[in-house]
């Protein structure tokens, strides 16, 4: 790991009790802008940017007058539902419609957008003031494509082991640091009807069950696709992967979890009903508010646990990309990627964890002071060791990824539900991948990426 970059505070304030951060990160957000743009530099330019609600967003919009009054540029925000949201960016983009400069994008659509030239590389306009080594690694690779930069991140997340101290303890069992382990636990912790031992997504989709899933296909040293983009998803190490995950949820997991989604994990997983459960980071907020959990005080969080082939925690971002309908040599293209930069600063993140918004997509925030006077320390190396060894290639870097997800996330939510064998589920899903990529034009064709074990 590199070194730490420090947050633009005198150590002093780093001493302050935590109601007082607010206002000193503010101060550095406001001064900042004239690390990304020079005063007025941006008058009479509007930047247009597509986006949905969520906290680290609105947190970026309630600034924008900061940035306006200091460049001379308009931001308008058009926020849209996460799903509608995908439909407009797509269709602006692929129509060159020009109708936004800045998109909202997760990290999985980027080699879709990259690929078919919809979005205009960063790497030229990332200024010295951004610290771009102080972003986690894998963000700023999921933000790539063919080596090139085409996103800075809003949001990401990691998932890691959540599990109950109180009833680990009772059983006389260390955290689980192996997936042979994690099975044990879970089934020496089930006290049905009223404990299981875990909760996992089953779910169809590649956002649901193949988010979680991905991890055991890869620790038992699964691939998605041979090097000809035909499926290897089926392969005697996925079929292996899938037969432990599918054992968790029929053997010790909640009657029904076959087709649960992240709600029913988390909403049982914070209802007291489960011992344990491997998701995102993004429900930690939950599992510690007293109006939303009867676990408070209870939990425990650690990386996930390793298969033969090592630990996979599951990574997702959202992040902010120029269309490419901007010409790189505008005011336009310029004043875009300025107030990216600044609304994804270092500065902007600390000011907004010490307003309790909070995830890390960089280092030195999740090593600062100020998250620990306000996180448990557990949690933050959690998030700090999954964010070190979380893979770029964690699911495969192709645009067609969300068709083959959901193709494979139908088929092996059959398998958590008892309906059908790994194998045979894993099989009728290369068959369809396979047969919808040949139709596509797309078998043979090289690739920008390797998969995590290829030759």
């Amino acid at each position: 790991m590199k070194r730490l970059m420090l947050p633009i505070v005198s150590a002093s304030l780093l001493a302050l009790p935590a109601a007082a951060f607010a206002q000193d990160y503010e101060g550095a957000v406001k001064a900042s802008l004239a690390d990304f743009a020079a005063p007025g530099a941006f008058k009479g330019v509007t930047i247009n940017v597509a986006c949905r609600h969520l906290p680290a967003m609105d947190f970026i919009q309630s600034h924008e007058a900061l940035f306006e009054q200091a460049t001379g540029a308009t931001v308008n925000f058009t926020d849209y539902p996460e799903n509608d949201l995908r439909s407009h960016i797509v269709a602006d983009a692929a129509n060159k419609a020009g109708g936004f400069q800045l998109y909202c994008l997760d990290n999985n659509y980027i080699p879709l957008f990259a690929s078919s030239g919809w979005v205009q590389p960063l790497d030229a306009a990332i200024k010295p003031a951004y610290k771009l080594d102080d972003v986690f690694d894998s963000l700023r690779g999921s933000y790539s494509w063919d080596g090139k930069l085409y996103g800075l991140s809003i949001y990401s997340e990691v998932t890691i082991l959540y599990y109950r101290k109180d009833l680990l303890e009772a059983a006389g069992l260390q955290v689980p640091k192996t997936l042979d382990e994690l099975e044990v636990a879970a089934k020496k912790l089930t006290k049905s009807p009223r404990t299981f031992g875990i909760a996992l997504r089953g779910l169809r989709g590649e956002g649901m069950n193949v988010y979680t899933w991905t991890e055991w296909l890869r620790s038992y040293g699964g691939d998605f696709l041979k090097p000809d983009m035909t499926p290897d998803f089926n392969s005697a190490a996925a079929v292996e992967g899938t037969q432990h995950y599918a054992k968790l949820i029929q053997d010790s997991g909640p009657p029904g979890s076959g087709t649960w989604g992240w709600p029913q994990v988390s909403s049982s997983f914070a209802a007291g009903r489960v011992a344990m459960t491997v998701e995102s980071t993004a429900f930690y907020p939950t599992f510690i508010d007293p109006k939303q959990s009867n676990v408070v005080g209870k939990v425990g969080y650690s990386v996930v646990p390793a298969g033969p082939k090592g630990a996979y925690p599951a990574n997702y971002a959202i992040g902010l990309a120029v269309a490419s309908s901007v010409d790189p040599k505008s005011p336009t293209f310029d004043a875009a990627a300025s107030f990216l930069q600044w609304a994804t600063s270092q500065q902007m993140e600390f000011a907004r964890t010490a307003k309790d918004i909070g995830n890390e997509d960089r280092k030195s925030v999740n090593q600062s002071d100020l998250l620990k006077s306000k996180l448990d320390p557990g949690y933050i190396k959690a998030v700090s060791d999954g964010q070190a060894i979380t893979k770029t290639e964690y699911r495969p870097m192709i645009p067609q990824w969300r068709e083959m997800g959901d193709i494979i996330g139908a088929q092996v939510e059959s398998v958590f539900t008892g309906g059908k064998s790994a194998q045979d589920a894993l099989t009728a899903a290369a068959a369809e991948v396979s047969d919808r990529f040949q139709t596509e034009g797309l078998t043979g064709k090289p690739r920008a990426y390797k998969e995590l074990f290829a030759d």
